[in-house]
């Protein structure tokens, strides 16, 4: 009897977990989709004291709503061709440096001086001067910029990261990062 309990319970928890898995496909970049999977199942205590399977249970499972945002556009896209230093590079304490971003601009709009800023977004707070700077230069399509940041190592031992970005209008379209490992 007990053989037949033990294979209750793992098709008993088999179909608890099929039941909270879409059947349908992923959503699509900026689209919503809701799912909905009814199936039938039974619980762990009913498959110990030996209720059958297929007793006349359902569950309806939760509604799950994915919704996926591309940063990215054609008109205003970047990529990221060299860094200085390179991601999780040692330093000491407080130790300065510059980080530098090599970007090709990969979109189909023009990155001008006055109307596209480099900018913090988010992360450890290394830079030591302004948040926002506008770019030194206009950038075509396919050209390429060279982007300084005067940064300082934190006074803590650990891993940071720095999260910079190019604004437009319309917010960050490009995002860059860089990681540290402060050992010393």
């Amino acid at each position: 009897m007990k053989p037949i309990r033990f294979a209750t319970l793992i098709l008993t928890l088999i179909l608890l977990v099929t039941a909270f898995i879409p059947l349908a496909p992923k959503a699509a970049a900026t689209q919503t989709q809701t799912y909905t999977n009814i199936a039938p199942t039974q619980t762990i205590l009913d498959a110990m004291l030996g209720r059958h399977l297929f007793a006349p249970l359902s569950v309806i499972a939760p509604v799950i709503t994915l919704r996926v945002e591309n940063l990215a556009s054609r008109d205003y896209a970047c990529t990221l061709v060299a860094q200085t230093p390179k991601d999780w590079v040692t330093m000491q304490r407080r130790q300065s440096f510059d980080a530098v971003w090599n970007l090709q601009n990969t979109g189909t709009k023009n990155w001008g001086k006055t109307g596209i800023d480099y900018a913090y977004v988010s992360g450890a707070k290394m830079h030591t001067g302004a948040n926002r700077f506008d770019l030194p230069n206009d950038v075509g399509p396919y050209g390429k910029i060279k982007i300084r940041v005067d940064m300082e190592s934190p006074k803590t031992k650990g891993y940071f990261t720095t999260v910079w970005g190019l604004l437009n209008s319309s917010g960050a379209f490009c995002r860059v990062t860089l990681s540290i490992n402060v050992n010393r």
